[in-house]
């Protein structure tokens, strides 16, 4: 059966829709669609079974898209909205000046055309597909694709980061009221598919620092650098959500809806030059650390060279550059990169780091393990060795792991096998010869 509208009430006349084949020269009304999807038509005779519409509404504005995007190819075809008490002489009007085009005539069909929506390019980088956005719902609370667009967010959210700037959104949303706030806007995937949209709203939970973060506890001093510059100022151990494995992480504060967010370490990639200078070693070290590194005479798109600080952020999904707030809690000790080498770990094997705030300032003989953050090349060392925790790759290991070294040699995987082969066959019940009589 067609998908109809029901007919409008007395005094309130609706449009109906007329669809011009240009190849036929042809007009006629839309009467519905059918399960498949495809236009059914009719003549657009007086008195005919029309789909009526409110052109002001969301059902018209859904029907419109949902067409232009079945038909891609839509070249062929043209859509009219006109009063359906004017169906048919607007319909002969628009077969008229199809077959003979006058100035008048044209501006007259082109008062009735409806306009192809825009389902915005889907470019290369972008995470999600524009078209596959329900713009019409979200513009419910006063957000549209030309405000994202305006704020230079679009192209941020499709990419699948959070917006930098923060809308005003109020109405009416699945059958609840949303009282005027400000929040950032972001989108997911949801498992059908469908690309749904996220407000962050600003957390106003001042004891948010003082709770486990994934199972992690922030020290006083994480606490301080989460509020004073926004990151956490070094490397987190957390539990993963999906594998339950302990992973290190960069844990951020967005700075304005305070939401805690974290980004695997062990993934990021520190750049080779930033701004047309080259990171060294002992920066890219800094970097993986969590820590904050000023980089000399950067060159910006201005032409301007200047010196700025930057920093890993979660929020950001990479380095950022330090705003000055943060830079003055920076300079006020809340962090600094003071490096180091040569510190023993729990079973005394040496391995490189950055010593903490709290202990900045100390000779390196009086700095302890517990006052260091580890290198990037040192995290599983330290992990194994001094906290006894595991992954995947140790969790068989018997022996301490070297200096850097991430995972077990050849030589200790045969020993882990060979010694898990004897537990194995120590735990097999013998078999019973029975009992003789």
């Amino acid at each position: 059966m067609a998908n109809r509208m029901t007919p409008p009430a007395e005094g309130q006349e609706k449009d109906v829709l007329l669809v011009l084949d240009k190849q036929q020269g042809k007009v006629s009304a839309v009467k519905g669609i059918d399960k498949e999807g495809n236009l059914q038509t009719v003549p657009p005779t007086q008195g005919g079974e029309f789909m009526q519409v409110d052109k002001n509404s969301d059902v018209f504005s859904n029907f419109i898209s949902n067409f232009f995007r079945k038909f891609q190819d839509t070249s062929g075809l043209e859509l009219f909205s006109v009063k359906a008490s004017e169906a048919e002489q607007q319909a002969r009007a628009i077969e008229d000046n199809h077959r003979n085009p006058t100035p008048e005539g044209s501006k007259r069909t082109e008062m009735l055309r409806v306009p192809k929506p825009d389902f915005h390019e889907f470019k290369q980088g972008y995470r999600f597909d524009p078209a596959k956005i329900d713009w019409e719902n979200l513009k419910k609370v006063g957000i549209t694709a030309d405000t994202l667009k305006n704020t230079k967010d679009f192209d941020r959210v499709m990419r699948g980061y959070k917006s930098r700037n923060t809308y005003t959104v109020s109405g009416t949303v699945g059958g609840f009221y949303l009282k005027p706030t400000d929040v950032k806007l972001s989108f997911y995937q949801a498992k059908d598919g469908t690309v749904v949209p996220k407000l962050h709203g600003v957390q106003q939970d001042e004891k948010l620092l003082q709770r486990p973060f994934h199972e992690h506890g922030f020290t006083k001093q994480e606490q301080g650098n989460l509020q004073g510059t926004g990151n956490l100022g070094g490397i987190a151990e957390i539990k993963d959500p999906k594998s339950g494995e302990q992973i290190p992480v960069f844990v951020s504060r967005d700075r304005y809806t305070h939401e805690l967010e974290y980004m695997r370490a062990d993934k990021w990639k520190c750049p080779d030059t930033i701004c047309n200078v080259k990171v060294s070693p002992e920066q890219k070290a800094a970097f993986e650390a969590g820590q904050a590194v000023k980089m000399e005479n950067l060159q910006f798109r201005d032409g301007t060279r200047r010196s700025a600080y930057l920093q890993v952020s979660a929020v950001e999904r990479g380095l950022e550059f330090l705003p000055r707030s943060a830079v003055q809690a920076l300079q006020q000790g809340q962090q600094a990169t003071q490096q180091i080498a040569g510190i023993k770990d729990g079973q005394g094997v040496e391995f490189n780091g950055h010593v903490q705030p709290g202990a900045q300032g100390k000779s390196p003989d009086k700095v302890q393990p517990k006052d260091v953050t580890p290198a990037a090349e040192s995290r599983t060392q330290v992990a194994v060795n001094t906290e006894g925790k595991t992954n995947e790759a140790t969790k068989q290991g018997k022996e301490p792991l070297k200096q850097g070294q991430q995972k077990p040699t050849a030589k200790q995987k045969e020993k882990q096998e060979k010694a898990q082969d004897k537990s194995l066959k120590a735990d097999k019940p013998k078999k019973s010869r029975g009992m003789k009589m």
